[in-house]
């Protein structure tokens, strides 16, 4: 480190305290991304500290990357520099809550399984419903824009997040929306940080709009024999009157990692997961309407979880990116979007390239609109590596072809494979104006320099 660098971290220490500025390179090692590690990591206790530390970096032209709970670092392209770390875990408080009105405001350090427990006491529950649940901040979920088996019934995190506050490149505290359902005022600025990958700003503080728990809620499971028929009862469920909360289609061989003793997804077959909620009346009516829908798909079994199997599951098809990667040290995970018409000649097309290039795989579907795909080799030597590579590749391709109509990127791949493939698929038609925000934010470009699209 050059005598300037470390003078410049001896002011910010000034600025936080000792404990809150580490520098140790143990310390330094769990905050590394794609291979680099930052000189030192910022812990602020709030808005206030989190601007000052922005606007130290931005005086010393220090590249920023905003931290949570770790756990999605390797989302995004390598970094092109990375000498500050910006820890917001000490921002963890509830600044707001009303559930009478079903709002509440927190802090974006604080943790998603923490948040859930104090909402679960007034019977109310955020939909978020991410992996690695019990780390994951709600900053960092919403930077990821992290996926959610809830999606189905209530939308994306950008349909529940009535504000937000955030802190520009240039240090600025900004506020955007509101903190009530009745008062969202102003432009959707909120809208654009999520998925951002902190490259816009670093989030401080987020206000949503609450749901209550259900009073009932049973999930059902349809097996198949084919992909086809277990997309068939998918299409036959959005063709129907039916709302249900979750609609999710595992491969045999996800359903292998999934439910591993098969004791409700069968050995060798492609299941369909849906979740009914709300009263007992509409339960027991999605209960019958799906078993008809399922039987008509010429399903194998069709059978309700008990409260028990169900919250196994669910917990389960929640962590599915994170049970995914953790299959084998080069897994290499796709996250799609595309429509469910599409869905059946992406897994074709997927499956051609998958077989060409001799890999193992496992896929979820989502009926909202997202699939995810996992190619995990068993090891990482130099031809599985160009295996990976050409399939990935070919992927892409496929998956962002006029007949398919889908949006790839890589969420999760070894480091290696970040050199050879552009994690965030092809050129988008709305970069020119993604770079024209990315410099009205981030004027010197010091937040997560090169990790988001188009080396944003």
């Amino acid at each position: 480190m050059s005598a300037t660098r470390t003078s410049a971290l001896t002011r910010l220490e000034g600025l936080l305290g000792t404990e809150h500025l580490l520098t140790n390179p143990t310390q330094l090692a769990g905050y590394e991304v794609d291979g680099l590690r930052p000189a030192a990591v910022a812990q602020p206790g709030s808005a206030g500290e989190v601007a000052e530390v922005v606007r130290f970096a931005a005086a010393e032209k220090l590249a920023v990357i905003p931290v949570g709970g770790r756990t999605k670092l390797r989302i995004g392209a390598p970094p092109r520099r990375y000498d500050l770390a910006a820890d917001l875990t000490r921002l963890d408080g509830v600044l707001a809550y009303d559930p009478g009105d079903l709002t509440l405001g927190v802090q974006a350090g604080i943790r998603f399984a923490e948040l859930s427990r104090v909402l679960a006491e007034k019977r109310q529950f955020l939909p978020l419903a991410p992996a690695f649940a019990e780390q994951a901040t709600i900053g960092g979920i919403l930077a990821t824009n992290s996926g959610s088996p809830l999606r189905h019934a209530y939308g994306s995190a950008r349909d529940y997040v009535l504000g937000m506050e955030f802190v520009t490149g240039e240090g600025i505290e900004t506020k955007s929306g509101g903190r009530v359902v009745k008062n969202v005022t102003g432009y959707d600025l909120h809208k654009l940080m999520i998925g951002a990958l902190g490259t816009l700003g670093v989030i401080t503080r987020v206000n949503f709009k609450t749901f209550p728990l259900p009073h009932a809620q049973t999930t059902f499971v349809g097996s198949f024999d084919s992909a086809a028929q277990a997309l068939g009862m998918c299409r036959a469920i959005a063709q129907s009157a039916l709302q249900p909360r979750l609609v999710d289609v595992l491969d045999p061989a996800a359903a292998q990692m999934i439910d591993p003793a098969h004791a409700r997804l069968p050995a060798g077959q492609w299941s369909v997961v849906a979740g009914a909620a709300g009263d007992e009346r509409v339960v027991q009516r999605h209960g019958i309407d799906l078993a008809r829908i399922a039987e008509g798909a010429r399903a194998t079994a069709f059978v309700a979880l008990t409260d028990e199997e169900e919250a196994t599951l669910l917990g389960r098809l929640r962590e599915f990116p994170k049970l995914a990667a953790e299959t084998s040290p080069a897994a290499t995970l796709f996250k799609i979007s595309v429509v469910l018409a599409q869905m059946l000649a992406l897994l074709e097309r997927a499956r051609q390239v998958i077989q060409r290039n001799q890999l193992a795989s496992m896929t979820l579907l989502r009926a909202s609109g997202i699939v995810y795909l996992a190619l995990v080799p068993t090891a990482l030597d130099a031809a599985t590596l160009a295996r990976l590579t050409q399939a990935a590749t070919e992927l892409i391709h496929a998956s962002s072809s006029s007949e398919i109509g889908g949006r790839p990127v890589i969420e999760w791949c070894p480091t290696e494979l970040k050199s050879q493939v552009n994690v965030w698929g092809p050129a988008r038609d709305d970069l020119m104006l993604m770079q024209r925000v990315k410099k009205a934010f981030d004027p010197q470009g010091i937040f997560s320099p090169g990790r988001f699209v188009g080396g944003i």
